[in-house]
């Protein structure tokens, strides 16, 4: 019913798919960093808790970017430039930010594309930190892309679905009660602390270093 809509469809794969569009093109060469000794390489010229906090940063803005950018484009084409069939039927979601969704469309992407480029950052961290201790770089890869997909299951099956990572990156629903502040806050929550748990797993139980 509204111009937006076709970018909310369009970029469903997105949603499906951003655990690897952000960990994939960015977390590799810092495992082959670890595994080729390039970190030892650089430790008389810096410290390696500074070159890993550059490292990090650099990382973040690329899985923020390459989610922002293509989200913003889309969003542009959709509302200026794409001619939607506006008549064609489809699933009455629920919309957070509603107001904006319907009057302020613009300003309603880019709140979307800022908090899903954030979410972006914190699953590049998961992978960041799979590559600082993992051998196997398939696993550093995948593994945040198939905790989403476990989780989601998870949540799905025990009837939490408006607490799945998923709907933080993705707050539209046809039953407008799964939206609230624990939709956005719960699904990240979850992912720092199966963070924190994989590095105090590397650290303490296989005494692995970087």
């Amino acid at each position: 019913y509204f111009k937006i809509d076709a970018w909310e469809i369009g970029t469903e794969y997105i949603g499906f798919l951003f655990p690897l569009f952000v960990t994939v093109p960015v977390c590799w060469e810092l495992y082959y960093e670890r595994r080729n000794r390039f970190l030892v390489y650089t430790l008389p010229r810096i410290s390696k808790q500074a070159y890993l906090g550059t490292k990090w940063l650099a990382c973040s803005i690329s899985a923020f970017m390459i989610l922002f950018i293509p989200y913003m484009a889309s969003a542009l084409c959709a509302l200026y430039i794409n001619t939607p069939d506006l008549n064609a039927p489809m699933e009455n979601y629920y919309h957070i930010w509603h107001t904006l969704y319907t009057q302020l469309p613009l300003l309603y992407a880019l709140l979307l594309a800022l908090w899903k480029g954030i979410l972006g950052v914190l699953t590049m961290t998961f992978g960041f930190a799979l590559a600082l201790y993992g051998k196997n770089i398939f696993v550093v890869l995948t593994a945040p892309f198939i905790y989403v997909i476990l989780e989601n299951f998870i949540l799905s099956i025990l009837n939490f679905p408006m607490y799945r990572f998923v709907t933080a990156f993705e707050p539209t629903s046809i039953v407008d009660q799964y939206i609230n502040l624990g939709s956005f806050l719960v699904g990240p929550t979850l992912m720092c602390l199966v963070i924190g748990l994989v590095i105090l797993y590397f650290k303490i139980i296989k005494k692995s270093s970087i």
